[in-house]
């Protein structure tokens, strides 16, 4: 468990505020399971000094990033959200001043235009990028292209919300790709007893036989949906050298 007050706080009273003390409800955040594995993955690994966080809302998950590496040397963490300032009143940057954070920098920017400037100046330089953005299928996809190009060989990309059908359809065919390893420690939040089911169905055929036999909508919002855990980390085990005509299904 991630030994910090501020978190602490926010999940037992469910009440966020920003900087002027204004308080909101606690709608959205990364479930404590969730914020735990992504602490565990950053702590077991020394090498992480570096982060990018696409989306930071109310920041439960920037807390949990920024705890793990606050007694590192060198360390630095980028937010990315557009919204932060706005749907969000500035929480998410209030709550890590709160909690004493100074290493981090924020860009009030859409991903989609926030990253290509990232990579001109900055190609393969984070050792872990969190992508919990837009939930769209482009723009996830947007996001872990670019994020296949900012983490260096030996980091991390880790993906919120891969439950979501969208996303799971993202996670699914970047999974493929040769250059990356799933992290077998999963980050998972309770399923209801439908989900269960998909769960079921998910484990009974393996993904080539699913896409002939299963129809389409039982495949995508069950059998896809279900392949993963709320949470999905990926490793960069290697440099990206897919051909131009690469493509596998999923």
């Amino acid at each position: 468990m991630v030994a910090n007050p501020v978190i602490d706080e926010i999940y037992r009273t469910r009440v966020v505020q920003d900087a002027s003390g204004n308080k909101y409800d606690l709608s959205s955040e990364v479930h404590p399971e969730e914020g735990n594995f992504l602490y565990r993955l950053i702590s077991s690994d020394e090498s992480i000094t570096k982060t990018l966080e696409v989306g930071c809302a109310y920041g439960l998950s920037s807390l949990h990033i920024c705890e793990a590496l606050r007694n590192r040397q060198d360390t630095s963490h980028v937010i990315v959200d557009p919204d932060q300032m706005s749907a969000w009143h500035g929480v998410g940057i209030a709550q890590l001043e709160r909690a004493g954070i100074d290493f981090f920098d924020f860009i009030p920017q859409p991903s989609e235009l926030a990253l290509p400037d990232l990579l001109r100046s900055q190609p393969e330089r984070f050792d872990l990028v969190f992508i919990d953005g837009w939930h769209t299928f482009d723009q996830t996809m947007v996001d872990l292209f670019y994020a296949n190009r900012l983490v260096r060989v030996g980091g991390y990309i880790v993906v919120d919300d891969c439950h979501w059908e969208s996303v799971s359809a993202a996670v699914s065919y970047y999974r493929n790709y040769p250059a990356f390893e799933q992290v077998r420690e999963p980050a998972i939040v309770p399923h209801s007893g439908k989900e269960r089911i998909g769960k079921t169905i998910s484990t009974t055929f393996p993904p080539g036989l699913a896409r002939m036999v299963l129809p389409a909508s039982v495949y995508s919002h069950y059998y896809r949906r279900m392949r993963f855990p709320s949470m999905v980390a990926f490793k960069k085990v290697a440099q990206d050298t897919r051909k131009w005509n690469w493509f596998v299904g999923f």
